[in-house]
């Protein structure tokens, strides 16, 4: 259906698209993410475009629907968001992403801004406290706690030691590491000149000698691994 009417009404649209921020939502938690759907599309001036609830999901919608914020839980069902995040800015350059968390964990979240987000923000924050660190980000802004600032600080002037994890071979370093990255086992088999069955039983390895029950709590344990200025080049 056209748009009709004066020149100065369509003049006044035109203006109103071209200043609406985008938002996409990633959030596994169906209530989490329904709320946030909810609060972008009935504040003025912003519309949530794309809502996934998983990583795989994310990385396949959010290109298509390229919006301007992307507020991203850490912990997802099949993957870390930390590492969506990162493959998400490596396509996207311009993307502003928000981690959305539920307690401060200072590793994780200094992590993930080092992947490429933008700051973060606690799922008990108020709506309007949504809204206004959207809003910062979109101004070249970056919302998150004194802590966190001080960490960024601390990372410029104390490189931190590099010790060696023990325990891994040099496949299953590899391996894990990129499974960090965000990458199916299918993806990794292919990258590395393997069958998918032999990228799962290196990672039933990794899952034993890391302590882990499963992919995301591998990639969780690698990220720590990282931030603590340890390696995971692996022996043998």
């Amino acid at each position: 259906m056209p748009l009709t009417g004066t020149r100065h009404e369509l003049g006044y649209i035109s203006s109103q698209v071209l200043a609406m921020t985008t938002v996409a939502v990633v959030e596994d938690n169906p209530t989490m993410r329904n709320m946030l759907v909810e609060l972008f599309n009935n504040t003025p001036g912003y519309s949530c475009v794309c809502a996934c609830s998983t990583s795989k999901e994310a990385l396949l919608e959010i290109p298509k629907h390229r919006p301007h914020v992307v507020l991203m839980d850490i912990y997802l069902p099949d993957g870390s968001g930390i590492a969506c995040t990162a493959r998400l800015t490596e396509k996207m350059p311009d993307l502003q992403v928000i981690m959305v968390t539920v307690y401060k964990d200072t590793d994780l979240i200094f992590e993930a801004l080092k992947a490429g987000a933008c700051g973060y923000i606690l799922k008990r924050f108020r709506p309007e406290e949504i809204i206004q660190a959207v809003a910062e980000v979109r101004s070249g802004g970056a919302p998150m706690t004194p802590e966190i600032a001080r960490m960024v600080v601390r990372s410029f002037q104390t490189p931190p030691p590099t010790p060696q994890v023990e325990g891994l071979t040099t496949r299953e370093a590899e391996i894990l590491t990129l499974l960090a990255k965000g990458l199916s086992n299918k993806e990794i088999a292919a990258k590395i000149g393997v069958t998918p069955g032999t990228v799962r039983n290196h990672l039933a390895n990794v899952f034993k000698k890391l302590h882990v029950r499963c992919r995301t709590e591998a990639a969780m344990k690698y990220i720590r691994l990282k931030y603590e200025g340890k390696t995971v080049n692996g022996s043998g």
